[in-house]
């Protein structure tokens, strides 16, 4: 596992909103909002082996981690 599966509530909340980000954006601007989203622990690799077409998206990401009570 390359980033971790519990995050803060801050956190939480700043990779949904770049996940939200990354699914409007075009193909071109992706990577670097995926790199940011890199840097804050997420890495979808550590949950799916399979990609997602069009990306995984904020429901997906819930699904996948824990958030710090």
């Amino acid at each position: 596992m390359k980033g971790k599966k519990i995050f803060s509530q801050k956190e939480v909340d700043q990779i949904l909103e770049l996940i939200e980000q990354k699914l409007n954006a075009p193909s071109t601007k992706q990577k670097v909002i995926r790199d940011r989203i890199r840097a804050r622990g997420f890495y979808y690799s550590d949950f799916s082996k399979t990609r997602i077409r069009g990306g995984y998206t904020r429901e997906d990401f819930l699904g996948f981690i824990k958030v710090k009570g």
